[in-house]
């Protein structure tokens, strides 16, 4: 069975199965959404034949009757999103609960005033920030490339390139760090 022969085969039985979908939808207060309950049965049923289709072949193979198991697969698959309240249509699709005491047209909704912030220019002020504290303390040069090799430029420490060992420079790193954080917190520690 190749996708144009079930594409036939689908054309061929859509209006059977919309015709099984009405009823059901009919009895679930859900009338207005046989069509799209159905077109969602097919979606399903086109994602399942890419993904395996060996499935659906075996399926259509088969008969029963004067149908074949893939009419019944169709029809189950139908039967359970319009009934199950866990089914993949009700979970894409459910309605909010309405209070139908509420007259929606009568309310009076506040439009929440939209504050435009500029993410990028506060990035850079904070990063600003960070260097002018960072360019403020008394430390070595060592210390001084770890950190900026680290937190400016983003490498990691493990790809640091020089004689020391891992402990010393995540205690050096974190310690600078430390001292950025009090100075930014306001707990100035001496420069």
């Amino acid at each position: 069975m190749t996708r144009e022969e079930l594409d036939k085969y689908i054309s061929d039985g859509y209006y059977r199965w919309l015709d099984y979908a009405k009823y059901h939808c009919s009895h679930t207060s859900m009338d207005e959404e046989a069509i799209d309950v159905l077109n969602e049965v097919m979606v399903m049923l086109l994602e399942k034949y890419n993904r395996s289709h060996e499935y659906i072949i075996q399926l259509y193979n088969k008969k029963k009757g004067t149908y074949r198991e893939l009419d019944y697969y169709i029809l189950q698959m139908i039967k359970l999103n319009i009934q199950s309240p866990t089914s993949p249509y009700r979970h894409k699709y459910r309605h909010l609960p309405v209070d139908a005491n509420v007259d929606f047209q009568q309310l009076n909704l506040i439009e929440e005033e939209y504050v435009e912030s500029d993410g990028p220019g506060e990035i850079l002020k904070q990063v600003h920030l960070v260097r002018n504290i960072f360019e403020s303390l008394q430390l070595s040069d060592k210390a001084k490339r770890l950190f900026s090799w680290k937190f400016f430029e983003g490498n990691s420490l493990s790809e640091w390139k020089g004689p020391e060992d891992k402990n010393y420079l995540c205690n050096t790193y974190n310690k600078i760090l430390e001292m950025i954080k009090s100075a930014i917190n306001g707990n100035i520690i001496y420069k």
